[in-house]
């Protein structure tokens, strides 16, 4: 609609949203050439171009080479502040979220864990290993480090859900404010590859952090393993 006040282009975003979130265009299918969507659409192929770009930035579409464009599964989107963990992240892209619990472990304490999470000298560490999947795909392996003495009832717990939302349950803890944090690349190689069902070499985030509560108390430290191509950090 060349009357209407929103952009052509942006008319066309929600149009292609439309079909894919409708199912008439489902995840794989091959969308038109850019030539044919501007004489189906009657728009410039540049208007095209940047409905398309939109779309691929934001997930929806992924590009391959000398084959065509296609429809994918969106991103999930994360905070670079990391305050939304990732069962809220994947609500917010309509995603279903699942996690698998690996490991439960009771590690001794070292000094940098102590120093981290503010730790007194007899306690020790409560390491939970997840693998967490969105639309029934793995998409990180989270490693996370506690202190025994807090939250050693998460020792007794499925764990299956949002840890966050299971701490303000259980303890009253609200996990809201990142202490420190880190992002790093790195290539998927070892037990990363099949975890995350992914080619070796694959990229894939490294996100360290040290999350707090409300009063700035550390509540755990985090090294999550991330695929980049499902993945991205917004500011």
């Amino acid at each position: 609609n060349k009357e209407s006040s929103v952009a052509l282009y942006q008319q066309l975003i929600d149009e292609i949203k439309n079909q894919i979130t409708s199912g008439k265009l489902a995840v794989g299918d091959r969308l038109m050439t850019e030539s044919e969507l501007s004489q189906e659409y009657n728009v410039s192929r540049i208007t095209v171009r940047n409905a398309l770009s939109e779309l691929e930035s934001e997930g929806y579409l992924i590009k391959k080479q000398g084959k065509g464009t296609f429809v994918t599964k969106p991103k999930i989107f994360r905070p670079l502040e990391d305050t939304v963990g990732f069962t809220e992240s994947c609500k917010n892209a309509g995603v279903d979220s699942t996690s698998i619990v690996l490991k439960k472990e009771i590690l001794p304490l070292t000094q940098q864990y102590q120093n981290d999470l503010q730790l007194e000298k007899h306690d020790k560490i409560l390491f939970i290993q997840r693998l967490r999947f969105a639309g029934g795909e793995p998409l990180m392996l989270e490693n996370n480090y506690y202190s025994y003495d807090k939250y050693g009832f998460l020792m007794n717990e499925p764990l299956t859900g949002s840890l966050y939302e299971l701490l303000a349950e259980k303890k009253g803890v609200i996990c809201d404010h990142v202490l420190k944090s880190l992002i790093t690349v790195t290539s998927a190689h070892g037990e990363l590859v099949k975890l995350l069902q992914v080619s070796m070499g694959a990229p894939l985030f490294v996100m360290d952090s040290v999350m707090g509560n409300t009063h700035n108390e550390p509540v755990h430290f985090s090294v999550q393993y991330i695929v980049g191509e499902k993945y991205s950090f917004v500011g």
